[in-house]
């Protein structure tokens, strides 16, 4: 009778090959085993499913369309922390924040607003007028406490990424790291604690009002662009903080930078400084 062919790296034999090919088995199933999946829903505000939504992992792999029913499915997502970026034609994009376990399936559900319509101009004899996040940006860089620059600076500097911005900036330090997507620029303040001396300290980000917690091997350049950026506030101290961005529960007391982008088809309309 004839015995079965063996793998080229196994021992004959019914019980010594099967033994010996375990080892060649293992790793193709605990590397699986590694990754999670994203799965969710996208809904309106009227909680109506919406079709054709792109969702994609910022910064990483593909993007895919919710169906019909406003579903959608992203596979092989590494475990860790990443912001899920939504995006649909005449809604506002959404960026979410989640948490991935090794093997886990994380459901979130998306809720998006319409963006706002644009209407016909109309010409008036009177002032510039401001979005509302820019009248809150006005007041407190008259305040004074911190570095502030609106969208006409950011656009005389040209930058190629975000943050070179912030390289002008007393105090902020640029990192370049290896992240999990190659070299990143990660954003740390200068501070001097006691006789330990000078260390670098983790800034937290807000985008639109909102804490943005990125982790330490992923720049902010991952997620902002400069084209989007409409206003920039970079405070460096736990005293010059205002209260709106105090949170000692996500460690502001390194610095704050707070990043105010385009929301739908609005333009920074703020006159430029002198």
């Amino acid at each position: 009778m004839r015995s079965p062919p063996s793998h080229p790296l196994c021992v004959f034999g019914p019980w010594k090959r099967l033994a010996a090919c375990w080892p060649l088995l293992l790793p193709v199933q605990v590397a699986a085993q590694e990754w999670g999946t994203l799965t969710g829903t996208v809904v309106g505000a009227d909680s109506i499913p919406l079709a054709d939504a792109r969702i994609q992992v910022a910064g990483t792999g593909p993007t895919v369309a919710s169906d019909r029913d406003g579903h959608f499915v992203l596979a092989r997502v590494s475990p860790g922390t990443h912001v899920v970026e939504v995006r649909l034609l005449g809604y506002v994009g959404v960026l979410q924040r989640v948490e991935v376990g090794r093997g886990e399936t994380v459901a979130v559900h998306i809720v998006l607003t319409l963006a706002p319509l644009p209407l016909a101009g109309v010409a008036v004899e009177a002032e510039a007028a401001r979005l509302p996040a820019m009248r809150g940006f006005e007041e407190r860089r008259a305040a004074g406490g911190g570095h502030f620059f609106n969208r006409a600076e950011i656009a005389r500097m040209q930058p190629r990424v975000f943050t070179d911005v912030l390289r002008r900036v007393p105090g902020v330090q640029i990192q370049s790291v290896s992240g999990p997507f190659g070299p990143s620029d990660v954003i740390r303040m200068a501070r001097t604690t006691g006789i330990s001396g000078a260390r670098a300290c983790p800034v937290l980000f807000y985008v639109n009002g909102t804490p943005f917690p990125v982790t330490s091997d992923i720049s902010i350049n991952q997620y902002i662009v400069p084209e989007d950026v409409v206003a920039v506030e970079v405070y460096s101290g736990a005293s010059q903080i205002p209260s709106q961005f105090q949170s000692n529960l996500l460690n502001a007391r390194c610095g704050v930078i707070v990043i105010w982008t385009r929301v739908g088809n609005e333009t920074d309309t703020s006159p430029p400084r002198p």
